[in-house]
């Protein structure tokens, strides 16, 4: 909703009724000024909202300037902070420059809802609803997780139960064995008398004499 100002009044009746009580963030508003007012140049400002409701306790939020040609827009994204507490709400629009107050439009008063509430047990506001949500999400992450980790345990002890250490053993005793039985074979020498006669003989090795090419 785009609201024009008319000179350093910003008409508020097509929104005087618009909000409710603990909303956040639920309506943007825009407000359309002069980028020149009174030979102030207000493009170079820092733009604010502030509100004081019935009780006096008084809000601000800053609003980020789109210069569009000779106009300026200011979104505003009510947060909860103007709708916190029920009734009366007056608004003022700031444009300040290096910290020093440039211009204030007026703007006549609006007025927030005040929000339902059941005799059993109020509603939870929006961060207690964020904050469960946020549980509510961790808690069923740590579910899968826990999950899938048992799931490949399982599948760990299947794979361990599958395996036959005896057979395994069994496997490893022969190749011992085998390995005992190469070892022991004597080593199988071929020379003539000539080389044989030179050598001192190894009592693990078997001798062959053969003839001289």
């Amino acid at each position: 909703m785009e609201i024009y100002a008319q000179g350093k009044n910003i008409p508020t009746y097509s929104f005087s009724r618009l909000f409710v009580q603990g909303e956040n963030c639920a309506d943007t508003l825009t407000f359309v000024v002069d980028s020149v007012y009174g030979g102030n140049i207000l493009s170079d400002c820092d733009f604010c909202i502030v509100g004081v409701s019935d009780d006096r306790w008084e809000v601000i939020q800053t609003l980020i300037p789109e210069i569009c040609g000779d106009k300026i827009k200011l979104a505003w994204k009510v947060s909860k902070i103007f709708t916190q507490n029920s009734g009366t709400l007056a608004l003022e629009l700031r444009a300040s420059r290096n910290d020093e107050l440039v211009l204030k439009y007026e703007m006549e008063p609006v007025y927030v809802r005040k929000t339902l509430h059941g005799e059993n047990a109020p509603l939870p506001d929006t961060s207690e609803q964020i904050i469960s949500d946020i549980i509510q999400t961790a808690s069923d992450s740590v579910a899968v997780i826990d999950e899938e980790k048992n799931n490949a345990l399982d599948e760990l002890q299947s794979k361990m139960d599958a395996f036959n250490l005896d057979e395994t053993n069994e496997r490893l005793d022969r190749i011992e064995e085998d390995t005992a039985v190469y070892l022991a074979r004597p080593e199988v020498v071929a020379l003539t008398q000539a080389q044989y006669d030179a050598i001192s003989p190894k009592k693990d090795s078997l001798y062959v004499i053969v003839e001289e090419v």
